[in-house]
């Protein structure tokens, strides 16, 4: 049985899964699309690109991707902890998305701003492509799973060719909301206020499927691509504008 294509992704970091997040994306970007008449920027000339991996499909050319995600233990003569729960994509290699995404760890400690919205820049160089592979006919090459208990991921079925392997394991660290007094918040309606963050651990690397092999790929603390950081902020109700006194 083949590995679940993107729409039977498996769950994702926030308990929602991929099927849920990433189908809510794609209806409006290609109803917005449909709608337009024409597909975004980025796919055009997408589909001489996938035809491919959908004839490698077609044609039964597949192979199979192991994954293994594990943790250093305390002590070095220890076992490496198995990692659950970390999320894994495997989309079809493409040079441009692997230059955004360089672009993102390139300028990572730029400034504060590139730090705090690297998290959410790659997530958004990540569903525009998923978006641009749906729109040209590759939806079913976009592979979505989670490392079970043992911390391991196995793709049946992945025509073979080059591609990508995106995963991600979200450590949260909770905070303490601060108490605001009421003179902070007059004049202001909506305040965002955090209640922690967390450490998002990124893995990115190219990988080669072949026919009727196995490609095994290591996720560990030693290859991690880029650690980022997730801020969660919650909408605090200010106290609004001061009513004005009428004068008597």
């Amino acid at each position: 049985m083949d590995s679940p294509p993107l729409e039977d992704a498996a769950r994702v970091r926030d308990g929602m899964t991929v099927r849920a997040v990433t189908h809510a994306l794609l209806a409006t970007g290609v109803g917005l699309m449909a709608l337009m008449g024409a597909a975004s920027v980025g796919a055009d000339g997408m589909t001489d690109m996938v035809a491919p991996y959908l004839r490698a499909r077609d044609d039964r050319v597949v192979g199979e991707v192991v994954g293994r995600a594990s943790r250093d233990a305390a002590r070095p003569t220890a076992p490496p902890i198995p990692l659950e729960g970390v999320s894994v994509m495997l989309l079809p290699y493409s040079p441009s998305v692997e230059s955004e995404l360089d672009d993102i760890k390139e300028h990572l400690r730029d400034s504060l701003k590139h730090y705090m919205g690297a998290s959410a820049d790659i997530d958004a160089v990540r569903s525009v492509y998923e978006s641009d592979l749906v729109w040209v006919g590759g939806g079913e090459l976009v592979r979505g799973e989670v490392s079970n208990a043992q911390g391991l991921v196995q793709f049946v079925g992945v025509p073979a060719g080059e591609w990508v392997l995106l995963a991600w394991r979200e450590e949260a660290r909770p905070g303490k909301a601060p108490k605001l007094r009421a003179q902070e918040t007059k004049g202001f309606r909506d305040i965002p206020v955090s209640l922690g963050h967390s450490v998002v651990t990124y893995w990115w690397m190219r990988i080669s499927v072949t026919s009727g092999d196995t490609t095994s790929v290591d996720l560990n603390d030693r290859n991690v691509w880029i650690a980022a950081v997730h801020e969660h902020l919650q909408m605090m109700q200010g106290s609004g504008n001061s009513p004005t006194r009428r004068r008597r």
